[in-house]
């Protein structure tokens, strides 16, 4: 952080921790009125605490409970009064990439006739989803025609309606439906893919049925903090025509990320969202070119455009690759966070180019372009704190790289236990990946996702 980066930071800390002290003042002045005016009056009729010719008699001590201990020396450590407790709330919000099903992951996950299981997918990183609000990006839609028919994937997805068991499974409970893919299958593909979500029972914000859709706005009550969420596309891959005219406008929201002309709109979006009830606002933008490692200039400017009209969270994807992170500082000291691109979370993209394992190791060592940056992804942790005065601030954010390992040969896929999503923690793939390759591949994955967004931010 700059230096004046950081002197403004500092002063809007110092003016938060003088109103919160001009605050606990004045609590502690009332009460002390409070006790004053108990104490002239009396408790009770057992004569406790009455004031007798001015002096009190039968005095109640603060320490009457025995159990109760008021010695502020044997707190535990990294404790705090009950009153900062109740003033202050922390939530645990959670973003993973995109939800990309190829033929290959597809295959894998079948179990019997229109019947698939992509459980084993997420068993490795299952127990790293922890948050509160756990979010990732439905690329394609979900069981378009009903009962897993005509299922399909690259250049129109269709996928199988079991990959949302998958992802509660893992632990997400929210998904974002506005992509260059949401008209894939038509109006009927978009109707359906809704119905779809709501049957699986997990929340979305993107694809709308209808006018009163896209007019309710997402606002979430996460542990007590109203979290609000507003999903953009700015491609629907030249599949207007798929949808009736006078649906195109409420189906999904669109925007053009080559301009910063739509940023008044969303900014507009978002103060009806506030105005709503919302007091931290994501914003979801399905945007820019594939399969680079950074946003365009005019990315940049719309995202921080967006932080400074109130945006808390920038949510970016459409890449299949890892873009960078940052803080976004406000003139006022506050800040946002912002995600240019999350990446893959489950895809198999690697036949772009060679299917063969080794050689994007090879190719990754070399230093060359490759395809297999598609298979790296991350799990980005963001806590949130509503303070005493009301003001959320964005506490931390810890990064945590992921490979979406298929094909442990380098063949064809053969069953489930070939494709899965591995955490990598401290740069090493789990213990029970053996062959050297994969381990490779997973240091090689681990090290392009810190370079990407920096070491101070990976756990």
């Amino acid at each position: 952080m700059d230096p004046a980066t950081r002197a403004r930071y500092n002063a809007w800390k110092r003016r938060k921790l003088l109103k919160l002290a001009a605050i606990s003042i004045g609590i502690l002045i009332v009460l002390g009125s409070v006790v004053a005016f108990g104490l002239r009056l009396g408790d009770d009729d057992n004569g406790n605490g009455v004031i007798v010719n001015g002096t009190v008699t039968n005095e109640p001590t603060l320490n009457q409970d025995p159990d109760i201990n008021t010695d502020p020396s044997n707190e535990e450590e990294g404790t705090r009064p009950s009153d900062e407790l109740e003033s202050t709330t922390t939530i645990r919000l959670q973003f993973a990439g995109d939800i990309f099903l190829h033929q290959g992951p597809m295959a894998a996950a079948r179990i019997s006739e229109r019947t698939y299981d992509f459980r084993p997918f997420f068993t490795h990183i299952k127990p790293f989803i922890d948050a509160d609000l756990a979010i990732a990006n439905m690329e394609v839609p979900v069981d378009a025609f009903g009962d897993n028919l005509h299922l399909a994937s690259f250049p129109l997805f269709n996928s199988p309606f079991e990959i949302l068991d998958g992802l509660q499974y893992a632990g997400f409970n929210h998904l974002i439906s506005a992509n260059n893919h949401s008209f894939d299958k038509g109006f009927e593909g978009l109707l359906n893919t809704i119905n779809s979500f709501e049957r699986a029972g997990i929340a979305h914000t993107g694809m709308n049925a209808n006018w009163d859709d896209f007019h309710t706005p997402t606002i979430i009550d996460v542990n007590g903090i109203n979290v609000g969420i507003l999903s953009y596309t700015d491609s629907v891959n030249g599949q207007e025509w798929s949808v009736p005219e006078a649906s195109r406008a409420y189906a999904v929201r669109r925007f053009r990320s080559h301009t910063t002309e739509d940023v008044a709109q969303i900014t507009q979006d978002m103060n009806e969202l506030r105005t709503a009830g919302a007091e931290l606002v994501i914003v979801a933008l399905h945007w820019g070119a594939e399969y680079g490692d950074a946003p365009s200039d005019m990315q940049r400017m719309i995202a921080s455009e967006l932080v400074d009209a109130g945006a808390d969270i920038i949510m970016g994807k459409h890449s299949h690759t890892v873009h960078p992170v940052r803080w976004h500082y406000r003139s006022d000291g506050s800040r946002g966070f912002i995600m240019y691109s999350l990446g893959n979370f489950l895809a198999d993209q690697t036949r772009l180019t060679s299917p063969s394992v080794h050689a994007q190791i090879t190719e990754a060592w070399t230093h060359h372009q490759f395809i297999g940056r598609t298979q790296f992804g991350m799990l980005v942790s963001i806590e949130a704190t509503r303070q005493a005065d009301g003001q959320i601030e964005l506490e931390t954010a810890h990064i945590l790289p992921t490979l979406c390992m298929r094909d442990f040969t380098g063949n064809t896929l053969g069953s489930a236990d070939d494709v899965t999503i591995l955490p990598l923690v401290n740069g090493e793939a789990p213990d029970f990946v053996i062959e050297e390759d994969i381990r490779l591949w997973g240091r090689t994955a681990y090290e392009h996702v810190a370079n990407i967004v920096g070491s101070g931010f990976i756990e």
